[in-house]
């Protein structure tokens, strides 16, 4: 029913971040923002420090705080296939991975956000559109020219290197590209690290950013 509240499952890393959320999240549905026959209210079904199953078949949308875990999120998502992902960030960088593994609606809003905008981002995501902060929206629509230069990488990354980075783009995780490349997961592990380290990347998501900005890798 168009009326009823969007059903949202929390996943953040600290305690002390998901009990915020939950609580930005039913003032919210409180304060009635939008109104009922917007269809807008949130109603939190669960909350987790990170996610290592499919989340809660009853949940409308993943809203995930911080950058980190992301990934599992997506790619946990994806196997279910039934939610929708809202990601507080100001980091464009997050983009591909929503892009990529989100099957249903997925957006970006800013830390700061207000509560009209989040219940209408809520809202948005759960029908299966797409929203973006305006400041982001305007960095990627300018494309690769206005994003920053990266310095080329002091060591140049190996032939293996490059095809675990490939890889790291699909988002597949270590278990995954050991598979497919048909080497053990420590190896993985150890080509990863090595990649962070030549690129200066303090994350996956990071070092993907910086792969295809370098034309390393393509998304």
């Amino acid at each position: 029913m168009s009326g009823d509240p969007a059903r949202v499952f929390i996943v953040a890393p600290t305690p002390f971040s998901r009990a915020g959320l939950r609580s930005m999240l039913e003032s919210v549905s409180e304060a009635g923002v939008g109104g009922a026959e917007s269809g807008a209210g949130v109603l939190v079904v669960g909350e987790a420090g990170s996610l290592v199953e499919p989340v809660l078949p009853g949940a409308d949308v993943v809203v995930v705080a911080g950058d980190e875990p992301l990934e599992e999120v997506a790619r946990a998502v994806a196997e279910e296939g039934t939610q929708a992902i809202l990601l507080f960030s100001e980091d464009d960088r997050s983009v591909h991975v929503l892009r990529e593994l989100a099957p249903r609606g997925w957006g970006v809003v800013s830390p700061d956000a207000p509560p009209e905008e989040l219940s209408a981002a809520i809202a948005a995501v759960a029908q299966g559109l797409v929203v973006l902060p305006r400041t982001l929206t305007g960095r990627l629509l300018r494309g690769p020219a206005a994003v920053d230069e990266v310095d080329e990488p002091a060591e140049p990354l190996t032939a293996r290197e490059r095809e675990v980075l490939g890889l790291l783009g699909r988002g597949l995780s270590n278990k995954m590209i050991a598979r497919d490349l048909r080497i053990s997961e420590h190896t993985v592990k150890f080509h990863v690290s090595s990649v962070y380290a030549k690129l200066g990347a303090a994350s996956r998501t990071e070092a993907v950013s910086l792969g295809a900005r370098l034309g390393l890798i393509s998304l």
